[in-house]
C-alpha cells in the first residue's frame, strides 16, 4: 500500500487542555486503526490554540473519514511531503 504523509490542522477557542487531547485520542484510536492510519507525531502551539497532527495513511479522504466517524472536529486535512536538510 502506498502511504502518504497527511497533516491535520485544528484550532481551539478556548485553548485546548490535556484532557481534550486525551478525549480526542480515545475517540480517534479505533477509527484510525480500522483504516490503517498511523500517527507519526503532533505539535501544539504555545498558546494551545492550534495543533498539527501528522499521520501516514493511504490518502487524505481516509483520514477525514476516521475523524468524522470519531466525531472529532478539524479545520483541514492535506497531503504533505517531508523535507529534510
Amino acid at each position: 500500500m502506498n502511504r502518504e504523509f497527511l497533516v491535520v490542522e485544528y484550532s481551539f477557542d478556548p485553548p485546548a487542555t490535556d484532557a481534550l487531547f486525551a478525549e480526542h485520542g480515545h475517540k480517534l484510536e479505533p477509527c484510525l486503526a480500522a483504516r490503517q492510519v498511523e500517527w507519526v507525531h503532533s505539535y501544539v502551539s504555545a498558546d494551545r490554540r492550534r495543533r498539527l497532527c501528522v499521520f501516514h495513511a493511504a490518502d487524505a479522504e481516509t483520514v477525514r473519514e476516521a475523524y468524522r466517524s470519531a466525531g472529532v472536529a478539524f479545520d483541514r486535512i492535506w497531503n504533505g511531503t517531508r523535507l529534510q536538510p
